[in-house]
């Protein structure tokens, strides 16, 4: 499903030399200290930064080679990231749903009540915890192989 082979990444003081593999079903975690490389790691996986080094797999294909629809089966949520706060939780499921054909928009809205989140309500208004649990039920909410979970 994911396999890291010497992902490396060069900054002024920073190194990173990382080497993983995640098989269907595994939970894994990254533990480390503030600037050890767990978010450049996602990042590189993801496409957002280019690698100095070494070779990232998903889904048995490189990570520059992957199409939109391999893209599509991924969950991400970065911590200091997310959508508008000036939307709704039922505006971003308007927005999920044109852009994932997966996308459950009642499913996902009914599980943002369930867990106490307005629908109708501005995302800024929402708690942190409440941010949090909103995007990891939109990262949840297309029916995504592999979620990329980056929270503080």
């Amino acid at each position: 499903m994911l396999k890291i082979s010497h992902l490396q990444k060069h900054y002024r003081g920073f190194s990173l030399d990382c080497s993983m593999e995640v098989q269907p079903g595994m939970i894994t975690g990254l533990i480390g200290r503030n600037g050890s490389g767990k978010s450049t790691t996602f990042k590189a996986l993801l496409g957002l930064i280019h690698p100095d080094g070494g070779e990232i797999e998903v889904f048995g294909k490189k990570a520059e080679e992957l199409k939109p629809e391999d893209k599509q089966k991924l969950g991400v949520v970065f911590a200091g990231s997310g959508f508008s706060m000036y939307l709704t939780a039922a505006g971003v499921a308007n927005i999920m749903k044109s852009i994932y054909p997966d996308f459950d928009r009642e499913k996902f809205l009914q599980q943002c009540r369930r867990f106490n989140l307005p629908t109708d309500k501005k995302i800024k208004e929402f708690s942190t915890g409440m941010k949090a649990k909103f995007k990891v039920l939109a990262a949840l909410s297309h029916k995504a192989e592999l979620l990329i979970l980056d929270v503080k």
